[in-house]
């Protein structure tokens, strides 16, 4: 029997005003929804990722599709608002303002350490230990009253599972980069995957140990 627990490694769509400019072709989006990264995801989709990486790090997306992604390639380091989304049938939690995808693998190091994630702020989403249990709450994490707060209550297998999953999705997706990249005339497909590999910290060699 499937779980209905899942984990999903999304990103925020990027902000706009009037018309959205990108040098390469892009789905309709609502801003700020949230995105979700896995291998099926089509080469629009895939180009709204990178549209709101390049505008997150502050890198002009009006120029030549090859111009804006060597900027990428240039930057010290990348962030990207988004991370990973607790789901159980009609309840969803997401990661809120000001956290990360390059924070996701923190999840995996919470069954070591008992420590929360960052998960975001207005709501403040939080993770909990109880027993064998693991409780994701929808607020409350800076202190405030969760009165109004909702949980998600999973066992430690399943929330592992679920990391794991979000893990296949995500590597699944970096997978999908180069051929991305060469669709939008951008010659160096490998060193994109590599970067953003890097900056986000999703291949095998990242992985944590299991607990």
């Amino acid at each position: 029997m499937t779980s209905p627990f899942q984990l999903q490694a999304v990103i925020e769509a990027p902000y706009f005003q009037d018309k959205f400019i990108c040098p390469w072709d892009v789905p309709s989006f609502e801003p700020f929804s949230q995105v979700r990264l896995s291998g099926e995801m089509t080469y629009p989709e895939i180009g709204l990722v990178f549209a709101r990486l390049v505008q997150y790090n502050q890198v002009d997306l009006s120029g030549e599709s090859q111009a804006v992604l060597k900027q990428i390639l240039e930057a010290e380091s990348l962030v990207l608002p988004g991370g990973l989304q607790a789901v159980w049938t009609d309840k969803v939690i997401s990661p809120s303002c000001c956290c990360g995808l390059e924070t996701w693998r923190n999840w995996q190091e919470f069954l070591k350490t008992g420590e929360t994630p960052w998960l975001g702020h207005d709501p403040s989403p939080w993770l909990e230990i109880r027993g064998d249990l693991i409780r994701i709450w929808s607020d409350g994490g800076l202190g405030e009253s969760i009165k109004k707060a909702f949980y998600i209550e999973i066992e430690r297998s399943a929330f592992r599972a679920g990391v794991q999953s979000a893990e296949r999705d995500l590597q699944a997706f970096l997978f999908c980069i180069g051929s991305w990249a060469l669709e939008v005339g951008f010659e160096q497909s490998d060193e994109l995957f590599q970067k953003f590999d890097q900056c986000f910290h999703i291949g095998r060699r990242y992985t944590a140990t299991p607990v």
